[in-house]
């Protein structure tokens, strides 16, 4: 679509001064958005006078702001751990505090609700990583396998094989099935999610072992052995950013 000119405003709000870019396209309506940076995008045809689109915003003003809101938490979500003592950890839906312990020997363990790192030297970040990861690496392996095999029991039944689960990061999807191949692959992410958000994801997965796709079927399937899906879904997607 042609864009006819760019120029960056600002409007006052309830909210207070707002920047926003606006462009003139050949559009039929006054369109708004909010970038994840939190910055604000309108586009609007070239006829429509600045006064009517620059009101369209201050009506807007309470959404822009909720939206600058959430993508601002989002961000603080999905950015990595810096491995210092005291952080905050998520596993299986709670949070863990992380305690950097001075030691000769080097391990990690859960006590309590501290994931308690033993360490030669404390200010050793990818040191206290490795720890770290070790220990995740640990859970989702127990975690995801009992979690399959609780699932797996439940599609004896679809004449469904005991498939083989492989674990590794991944950036935009939970899990995949390759169903030809009896595979199912997790995120490693997802030991951060409650546990019922994991068997949902499990559960996602071994549906693709009878219907490969995202039809009609496979979503009744979906309801029929993991009947909350969508609200696993909602809340595994506001607990752990991608």
């Amino acid at each position: 679509m042609k864009t006819l000119s760019t120029e960056t405003r600002c409007v006052m709000t309830p909210l207070g001064v707002m920047d926003y870019t606006l462009e003139r396209k050949k559009v039929k309506n006054i369109n708004l958005r909010v970038k994840h940076d939190g910055s604000v995008y309108v586009s609007a045809p070239k006829r429509v006078p600045v006064r009517e689109i620059e009101g369209f915003i201050i009506s807007r003003s309470e959404y822009i702001r909720r939206a600058a809101v959430y993508f601002a938490e989002r961000d603080v979500k999905k950015a990595p751990p810096s491995y210092t003592d005291g952080e905050e950890l998520m596993y299986l839906g709670s949070k863990l505090k992380l305690s950097l312990i001075p030691d000769s020997r080097e391990y990690a363990e859960l006590c309590g609700e501290e994931l308690q790192i033993h360490i030669r030297d404390t200010g050793n970040t990818q040191r206290v990583k490795k720890l770290a990861d070790g220990w995740y690496d640990k859970q989702c392996r127990e975690v995801y396998c009992e979690i399959a095999l609780e699932v797996w029991r439940r599609f004896m039944k679809y004449g469904v094989a005991l498939p083989q689960l492989k674990i590794r990061s991944m950036t935009s999807r939970w899990g995949s099935c390759h169903y030809t191949k009896g595979i199912i692959t997790l995120n490693r992410r997802l030991i951060e999610a409650p546990r019922h958000c994991i068997e949902h994801v499990v559960t996602h997965e071994f549906c693709h072992f009878i219907h490969p796709n995202h039809s009609k079927e496979f979503y009744a399937l979906l309801g029929a052995e993991c009947p909350h899906w969508r609200e696993s879904k909602n809340e595994l997607e506001k607990t752990v950013i991608l």
